[in-house]
């Protein structure tokens, strides 16, 4: 809500309507202007139970298979199972592109990695891309140095960083950490 807005709601919080109940839902509290707090009770959510969240994934969302990592990427909210539900085949394909970044050369990096190329549900994509890489870091200590380049990744789309050049940028310094022999010889 901008700020415009937020002013107008508060009208209403001061006077509402004797038959209304007013739920605000916001992922980010600091968002939210203060006269508009001081007026309002905070009801945090807890994150759902990843057991419970996989079956109802599978029940009531139609998924298939889901992934350890798609698990965690839902972040124990319904709503990010359901948003992710349309892409599941992308992160399957991201999956095997991880697992091969090791052995693969950076040339067929850049070209297996398409999936990876979709401007719309980049941050999604980014998000699995994080949760998978600090997975394989339990094994392999390399892919710690891989998750600040996501980061930075992040921060230079949010601010209307070029999209290919950003994204080439980071699969190959991905590439370059896990990769380290090969392209310091």
């Amino acid at each position: 809500m901008t700020r415009e807005a937020q002013n107008c709601l508060l009208k209403t919080l001061e006077e509402p309507p004797e038959f209304a109940c007013i739920i605000l839902v916001s992922s980010n509290e600091n968002m939210i202007l203060n006269t508009i707090k001081s007026r309002c009770m905070k009801v945090k959510f807890r994150n759902i139970e990843n057991n419970i969240l996989y079956q109802y994934a599978k029940e009531n969302l139609g998924y298939n298979e889901i992934s350890e990592n798609l698990l965690k990427t839902f972040d124990g909210s319904i709503g990010k199972a359901i948003s992710l539900k349309e892409n599941q085949y992308k992160y399957a394909e991201i999956e095997q592109i991880l697992s091969k970044i090791e052995t693969e050369e950076v040339t067929e990096l850049l070209t297996n990695s398409k999936c990876i190329y979709d401007k719309e549900n980049i941050f999604d994509i980014l998000d699995y891309m994080t949760v998978s890489i600090y997975s394989k870091a339990r094994e392999n200590k390399r892919y710690l140095g891989c998750l600040k380049y996501i980061s930075e990744t992040l921060a230079r789309l949010k601010a209307n960083g070029n999209f290919d050049m950003n994204i080439d940028f980071l699969l190959l310094n991905i590439w370059e950490e896990l990769n380290e022999k090969s392209y310091r010889s």
